[in-house]
């Protein structure tokens, strides 16, 4: 590697350590969106094994906190800045990476670009098996089983912890447990099963209605014939945005894509962790059996150019007949550790969705969730087309309709208590215990309603 000019950081590569490579990061990169991306020289992520939108972990010398980050291999225009002969060695990042790091606007700073442990490559995607689609399980091939299972009988904790699947053509997540991953023996290696609504959120049932430059870089470079990725390109070309004209085209232009590498997946573990404080469970739990839970995962994307400003989130009809909610009721949105509450709204207009999103089709927006910056930040959600989970608020829910009912449920304990002081003090203590009693039964039965929505 070239020498440096005077004073400026200095990095090299680990000879002999392909799982790690040192960079320079030289300034802010072009696209805040994901807010977490790293753009590297696409030669060099080829030399040091990394891949196009592969999840890393960046670091500083000295024992810094490290980031994750989403590796984009990109080109960089000449600058007219002398480098040293620096050309691949060097990367660009966003604000808010540079912020965590502790790299101030305008300071070069090297830093290390670790790959992240246990990560796993699918290469294949097949039809899950229709017996399995309501059980929400994926299948996987032996090879990705055993090394799962290795990873989860690794683990010191035993909670119940989350896998992600991450899109490398589009970034797009996907969260699953462990309990719901299951081997298939049928299966060729590095292959998965996902059911179609699996399939949307990560951007691989329909083909994109853009080609970016990721999706152009995985066409040019891929080992198939000329006449296939001229087809490609010029399908895409023909429309500002692509809309299949019948189901036989979407399917041809899918099966062009698949043969460019389209269907690749990473496969990591995630901070998604469910809680194992009884105090964090017992007050859900009451909630929700007497008003009934229902959650979904949804992919998220921008709101409405007024929500921004709103706590606030948008989701399709769908979505919200799912959880079982009216317009303005609360929904909770979990990703990872974080969670938010928020005011749910539909998205009762295609053209303002389509304002602030690239979306070509109508059916595009049920697996949607429309969530502001600030929350989306404050989540820990980098990108668009991450999965967050969404769940009714129970808690609220009970509230609302305890609130609703609270006159009957008083004058019923009145009505027990007058009793109890007309056939005197033995009387009055049994009917002290029958409202006891008779209070949660008498809530239950007024809950029923809600919970009808989500059975």
């Amino acid at each position: 590697m070239a020498e440096m000019p005077s004073g400026e950081p200095r990095c090299t590569n680990l000879d002999g350590y392909s799982d790690i490579a040192r960079i320079v990061i030289v300034g802010k990169a072009g696209s805040f969106v994901p807010s977490n991306r790293i753009d590297v020289d696409a030669g060099w992520a080829r030399r040091n094994g990394f891949l196009n939108r592969e999840l890393v972990l960046v670091g500083r010398e000295g024992g810094s906190p490290s980031v994750e980050c989403c590796l984009v291999a990109t080109s960089f225009a000449d600058d007219g800045e002398d480098d040293g002969g620096l050309v691949e060695a060097k990367a660009q990042t966003t604000l808010h990476v540079m912020e965590r790091l502790g790299i101030d606007a305008g300071d070069r700073a090297c830093v290390s670009i670790r790959k992240l442990s246990n990560a796993l490559l699918v290469k294949r995607v097949a039809v899950q098996r229709i017996d399995k689609v309501r059980e929400g399980s994926i299948a996987v091939s032996d090879d990705l089983y055993h090394e799962l299972r290795e990873i989860e009988e690794g683990r010191a904790s035993k909670r119940r912890r989350f896998y992600r699947l991450n899109h490398l053509a589009t970034g797009a997540l996907y969260y699953v447990p462990f309990d719901k991953v299951e081997r298939d023996p049928s299966l060729a290696a590095q292959t998965v099963r996902l059911s179609r609504y699996q399939r949307m959120l990560l951007n691989l049932h329909a083909p994109p209605c853009v080609m970016d430059g990721v999706l152009k870089d995985l066409v040019e470079n891929a080992e198939i014939d000329q006449a296939t990725k001229q087809s490609l390109f010029d399908r895409y070309a023909r429309d500002a945005l692509l809309v299949p004209d019948s189901y036989d085209e979407q399917q041809s232009i899918m099966r062009n894509l698949r043969s460019c590498g389209y269907d690749t997946l990473q496969i990591t573990e995630s901070a998604f962790e469910e809680p194992s404080s009884l105090w964090a469970k017992v007050p859900k739990a009451i909630s929700g059996f007497m008003v009934g839970n229902s959650s979904i995962l949804l992919k998220s994307c921008r709101p409405f150019a007024n929500d921004e400003e709103r706590d606030i989130v948008r989701l399709s009809h769908s979505a919200m007949v799912h959880l079982g909610i009216d317009e303005s009721d609360k929904v909770i949105l979990r990703h990872g550790k974080a969670k938010a509450r928020a005011r749910a709204l539909p998205i009762d207009s295609m053209e303002r969705i389509m304002e602030t999103n690239t979306i070509a089709r109508e059916a595009d927006i049920d697996p949607l969730v429309g969530i502001p910056a600030s929350m989306r930040r404050s989540l820990g959600v980098c990108d668009l087309d991450e999965a967050v989970l969404v769940e009714r608020d129970t808690g609220y829910l009970f509230r609302k309709n305890l609130n609703a009912q609270f006159m009957p449920v008083l004058l019923f304990f009145l009505a027990i208590v007058q009793t109890g002081y007309l056939f005197g003090t033995v009387v009055l203590g049994y009917s002290l215990l029958a409202s006891v009693v008779g209070l949660p039964i008498i809530a239950f039965i007024m809950f029923s309603e809600q919970r009808a929505k989500v059975k």
